[in-house]
């Protein structure tokens, strides 16, 4: 690798653990955690402090996302036509059923956040754009696997461990494939207390113009919590807020479940 390449890709690897770290970090943290020296450490923060893409908090001498780096997240935002298409549905399903809404897309062998809206009820998941989830235990994850062609859902499966989060976590390779099968028949996805203990969560996948998948929503609360939220009746009203973002994403109605099919089960 050139000296250039090499410093091109240490460069990104600073701003992707800045990103993952969602707090500022001096240079020996930074330096520790991607097994780089101070001195190239400092260089390259150096670099990326002229250039705008790093912001310095002088008093304690740490760095974090600057602003440069930031627009560059929020202008591909504003340029993602998934993402502006599901704003809005997003945020009316949000504010009508008090639930936290996310939007999910599937990038390489990884599913990220694409949204993520936090309700005023009594519950608030920490998830950031361009997150990855897991695909076993969310529904957003199990909406797209279960839409997938068999094989890419396998390899997808297959290319990271699946880890136990809650004492309801399907992790057997089996067992998964097997409620794979049911949410694609039924047509939405369900994950109940296996994510997160207390939090039950339903999603659906979003189509393009193509028809081909686009990624998927979802929306979780805590049912003992908010007793007032009917599990029916949020799974309707994620089909519906899909199928919506699909037909404004341009895909024809003939790719998407008949109106029939929309009621919870």
């Amino acid at each position: 690798m050139s000296n250039g390449n090499q410093s091109l890709q240490r460069g990104l690897a600073i701003l992707s653990e800045l990103e993952r770290a969602a707090e500022s970090l001096g240079v020996r943290e930074i330096g520790r955690r991607l097994d780089l020296n101070p001195a190239t450490t400092q260089r390259l923060v150096n670099t990326l402090l002229e250039e705008g893409f790093l912001a310095r908090d002088t008093e304690r001498n740490r760095y974090s996302l600057g602003y440069k780096a930031l627009s560059l997240g929020t202008s591909l935002l504003n340029d993602n036509r998934l993402v502006s298409s599901s704003m809005e549905v997003l945020q009316a399903l949000t504010q009508a059923m008090e639930v936290n809404s996310f939007l999910g897309s599937l990038l390489g062998d990884q599913v990220v956040y694409l949204l993520s809206l936090q309700s005023q009820g009594p519950i608030s998941i920490n998830s950031r754009t361009g997150q990855p989830l897991a695909l076993h235990s969310t529904a957003l994850g199990k909406a797209i696997l279960a839409e997938l062609p068999e094989g890419r859902a396998l390899s997808l499966i297959r290319a990271r461990p699946l880890p136990q989060f809650t004492d309801r976590t399907i992790t057997a390779e089996d067992a998964l494939l097997e409620h794979l099968h049911e949410i694609r028949r039924q047509g939405y996805a369900t994950a109940i207390g296996e994510n997160l203990t207390g939090i039950d969560s339903v999603g659906a996948v979003v189509r393009g113009s193509n028809g081909q998948i686009a990624g998927a929503i979802s929306a979780a609360y805590a049912p003992t919590l908010q007793t007032g939220v009917r599990f029916d009746e949020l799974t309707l009203k994620i089909v519906e807020a899909a199928r919506e973002i699909s037909l404004r994403l341009g895909c024809p109605a003939s790719a998407l479940p008949a109106e029939r099919h929309l009621a919870a089960s």
